[in-house]
């Protein structure tokens, strides 16, 4: 019998113990003494009876955990399918997918989540109050014609965005579990710079100096058409009560609804949007000023004048 160290899991340090992630399974099994060498020993196909007597014990631990597989066990075949079927995706993606699954036996929470901690509200910076979504100017109310003329847009005009525009994206677009980072170049009655949205509070709160058009580019991916646009919409998530590894899907979904949101109120108000997730991440981050540890950047929505 030929044996391998397993192609779908990892091994990582908690509380002084060395553990291995089994992310197809979602198990994990605590790394004994020398589980190493036998590791890595079986890099590669070898013959069960090639390793050294004394490590026959680890070795027979290590196979009854799926640390090491069996050639042409049905945990083999698993393993081929996943490795053929997410070979361009790399081994975290696949990893992250997996880990991420609900089993048979994934519990819930029952109820919903009561109020968060929320992100700094910067009250010691300037704000603004917006205008309501009321004050705005619609130019398609009908849903069937806002769904209809919907369009993800690359090429925007010349003239500022709104201010009261502005407001009723933001309003519509709000929720705790998702922050709005409005980067301003161009928009009516207001200085370009950072923001971040109050939501409570339906404000403004200026976090950074306006951007040049080459960095918001370099934030944004290289995609030069974001220059051209009245401002842009970075998304953050918040990690707060989510306790198992699933709630990471959760926030990056929350982040899609709230873009979703966005666009079809643009789309009323006679303004152009498009989003992306093609940003560098540690650009974005050191514009809006966030702890990537807490506070993940999701992507963004580019907005503009027709």
């Amino acid at each position: 019998m030929r044996l391998r160290v397993s192609a779908c899991g990892a091994a990582f340090v908690a509380d002084g113990q060395v553990v291995w992630e089994d992310y197809l399974d979602q198990r994990q099994f605590v790394l004994g003494d020398e589980a190493d060498v036998v590791m890595r020993w079986f890099l590669r196909w070898r013959d069960r009876d090639s390793v050294p007597e004394r490590h026959r014990p680890i070795l027979t631990a290590l196979l009854a955990n799926d640390v090491l597989v069996a050639e042409g066990s049905q945990r083999d075949a698993q393993e081929r399918a996943v490795l053929h079927a997410w070979g361009r995706w790399g081994p975290i993606a696949r990893a992250y997918h997996f880990a991420t699954r609900t089993t048979r036996g994934s519990r819930f929470p029952v109820g919903a989540a009561e109020g968060r901690k929320p992100v700094d509200t910067f009250r010691d910076t300037e704000r603004i109050a917006l205008p309501s979504a009321e004050q705005a100017q619609w130019r398609h109310r009908d849903l069937l014609d806002v769904l209809r003329q919907n369009r993800h847009h690359r090429e925007f005009g010349p003239d500022p965005v709104p201010l009261a525009s502005l407001g009723a994206l933001l309003q519509v677009t709000t929720e705790h579990a998702t922050e709005l980072y409005p980067v301003v170049q161009n928009v009516e009655g207001l200085k370009p710079g950072v923001y971040h949205y109050d939501g409570g509070a339906h404000e403004l709160a200026m976090v950074g100096d306006p951007v040049s058009a080459g960095d918001l580019v370099a934030a944004c991916g290289d995609q030069i058409w974001a220059a051209d646009a009245g401002l842009v919409v970075f998304y953050t998530s918040v990690l707060w009560r989510h306790d198992s590894p699933r709630g990471y899907r959760t926030l990056q979904l929350d982040a899609g609804h709230r873009n979703h949101a966005l666009s079809l109120a643009a789309t009323g108000l006679g303004l152009r949007t498009a989003f992306t997730t093609s940003i560098r991440d540690e650009l974005v981050e050191e514009l809006i000023g966030c702890d990537p540890a807490t506070e993940l950047a999701i992507g963004g929505a580019v907005v503009g004048t027709a």
